[in-house]
């Protein structure tokens, strides 16, 4: 069985970081920051940079 990422630290486990969550699918912060514009666009642009950095890095190697 796989451990689950989180969405909002892509390099990491879930760590159940929020009380009672099992995982991303019921994690009160992962739903906070998806559930709000300002800060899913926040998160899409961080997200963008860091495959961005990830492509550069692959393609140099």
């Amino acid at each position: 069985m796989s451990t689950p990422r989180c969405p909002l630290r892509p390099d990491d486990p879930c760590s159940l970081c929020q009380p009672g969550a099992n995982g991303p699918q019921d994690c009160g912060l992962v739903y906070l920051v998806m559930d709000d514009p300002e800060l899913r666009e926040v998160y899409a642009a961080q997200l963008k940079q860091r495959r961005a950095a990830r492509q550069q890095s692959s393609i140099r190697h």
